[in-house]
């Protein structure tokens, strides 16, 4: 597992990771700041309905390279997941770091 994973999973553990497109539309309602992260193979439907709950609340939506089941893994769960919302500014920029760093990282290979 690389490191951004890595911080995913650790914000699922403290309890500042929800996931499913519904369940992160309702804590986009209720909180403020943090990350949306995006599956590499999210459908264009579920991408398209989070930028929209994203956009009314100013909470970044970030599109990674990790797919659907890396993701679920990441967070502890046995099925695939295509959004996930972290509630913890910290662990939200820890991962967005990361994640930077791995895929420029990939580039270089």
């Amino acid at each position: 597992m690389n490191k951004a994973l890595g911080y995913l999973g650790l914000a699922a553990r403290a309890g500042q990771v929800c996931v499913g497109a519904e369940d992160c539309a309702k804590q986009l309602r209720r909180r403020r700041g943090g990350l949306v992260i995006a599956a590499a193979d999210a459908s264009a439907r579920t991408l398209e309905q989070a930028r929209q709950v994203c956009a009314g609340r100013n909470v970044p939506l970030l599109s990674t390279a990790y797919t659907k089941a890396e993701l679920g893994h990441a967070v502890g769960r046995a099925t695939p997941v295509a959004l996930a919302y972290v509630f913890d500014e910290n662990l939200a920029r820890a991962f967005a770091s990361a994640a930077q760093l791995d895929r420029e990282q990939e580039e270089r290979v």
